[in-house]
């Protein structure tokens, strides 16, 4: 692990070299949150110019780098994603397995790249992608099944975890790169919305401004340039996150902080009127599936939010946010309630055990990160202990996920 100063108070001009030689990504992070605390200081306004000073050359390179090696990963996947259209292949066989594959792998292959293909970690990384594929090839297909289903919607998670491997440079053990990596996957989300909603803005005035000269370009439109931009979103967004903002974005945790006081009212409300109504999760399968997905957007804003907590977090914020674990909770109660009912009264599935799993690993880690951020609260813990609380506990997730994908739908009979 990095070895950062522990305090900004009593610096060192040697303990910050140190760390920056270590590992330079994790400490610039450091840098960024020091640097809004104590910008007066001397020591870190020489570190300031050393990092962010750059030449109008630089600027240049800087917007400009691994732009046209981008657009030609995106080409890639975008025809491999056509191949439903040039061969006889089932889309429904087709689409669920491998466009997961494509547009992570896209992201996974860019990383590769931006690291100069780093053999230890391109060996790995293409080992993994060859197996999965080849598993992908030959996992029998019943339509509808349902565990057929849930290794699809676990396979983005799997993808994920080895775009973390590469991400963290192959080093997935430091909790400093899993720390890292989450905070990407969260600028990753909000930069792929935002590229699909001016990828949509763009769409709606070509359509419209061809439709003016009586030019229908529709059908062509979206099985050609709407499917290579919803593939290429997330490739775009890494690039400019990374080459663009200079993986200095806090997106991610500065709207998981505005909303989450919104979120916990939210929230609040809607477990008070649930208790009124005579819909339940415990007999409505629909009403149980929005009350997992509730639970999963509550969840993620509630560790962003701890993400993106600063080492002088406001006790308003921290008291918010320690609601809001708890509220989380207490949907993750019912919804794990209502899964252990369902299975008592009409048996097992592929569904209930995936969902029963990821809910109960959802449980655990909140409780987990409840009680490091009251002792921390109470000043008895430290934010570091609390952030690693959250990184420590990614592997768990990347098992489970694997479990399902491989294992459940054999133990199933691929029904």
């Amino acid at each position: 692990m990095t070895t950062l100063p522990e305090s900004i108070e009593t610096l060192d001009a040697n303990e910050l070299e140190a760390a920056w030689r270590e590992d330079p990504d994790i400490f610039t992070r450091w840098f960024d949150e020091a640097w809004r605390q104590r910008p007066d200081s001397p020591l870190l306004q020489a570190w300031h110019a050393r990092l962010y000073y750059k030449t109008p050359e630089t600027e240049s390179d800087t917007d400009n780098g691994l732009l046209l090696p981008t657009i030609f990963i995106s080409v890639l996947a975008w025809a491999a994603a056509k191949v439903p259209a040039w061969i006889t292949v089932d889309e429904e066989w087709f689409y669920p397995r491998f466009i997961p594959f494509l547009v992570i792998g896209a992201v996974i292959v860019w990383f590769n790249l931006r690291a100069g293909f780093e053999r230890r970690v391109l060996k790995h990384s293409l080992i993994a992608m060859g197996l999965i594929l080849v598993y992908l090839l030959w996992y029998p297909w019943t339509r509808n099944a349902d565990s057929h289903i849930m290794a699809s919607l676990h396979m983005p998670m799997v993808m994920l975890s080895l775009l973390g491997y590469v991400f963290a440079r192959g080093q997935w053990g430091s909790l400093d790169r899993r720390m890292a990596y989450i905070s990407y996957l969260g600028e990753l989300l909000i930069f792929t919305s935002l590229v699909m909603l001016g990828g949509g803005v763009l769409t709606m005035l070509t359509l419209g401004l061809f439709g003016l000269v009586g030019i229908r370009l529709e059908e062509w439109f979206f099985e050609h340039v709407v499917l290579w931009g919803a593939m290429s979103a997330p490739l775009v967004a890494t690039w400019v996150w990374d080459r663009v903002m200079q993986r200095q974005s806090r997106l991610a945790s500065v709207i998981a902080n505005v909303f989450s006081p919104l979120f916990l009212l939210m929230t609040t409300l809607y477990l008070l009127v649930l208790l009124t109504e005579d819909r339940s999760p415990f007999q409505d399968r629909e009403f149980l599936i929005v009350f997992n997905a509730l639970l999963l957007v509550v969840w993620g804003i509630s560790v962003f939010s701890i993400i993106g907590r600063a080492a002088k977090a406001s006790s308003l914020m921290d008291l918010t946010n320690l609601c809001l674990l708890c509220v989380t909770l207490v949907i993750d109660a019912i919804a794990l309630s209502a899964i252990v009912y369902r299975i008592w009264e009409f048996g097992l599935t592929p569904n209930r055990v995936a969902v029963t799993g990821a809910n109960t690993l959802i449980f655990v880690h909140l409780l987990l990160i409840g009680r490091e951020y009251l002792r921390d609260y109470r000043g008895l813990g430290s934010q570091l202990v609390l952030k690693n609380t959250i990184a420590r506990y990614l592997p768990i997730y990347t098992a489970w996920s694997a479990l399902v994908v491989v294992l459940l739908p054999l133990l199933f009979g691929f029904n």
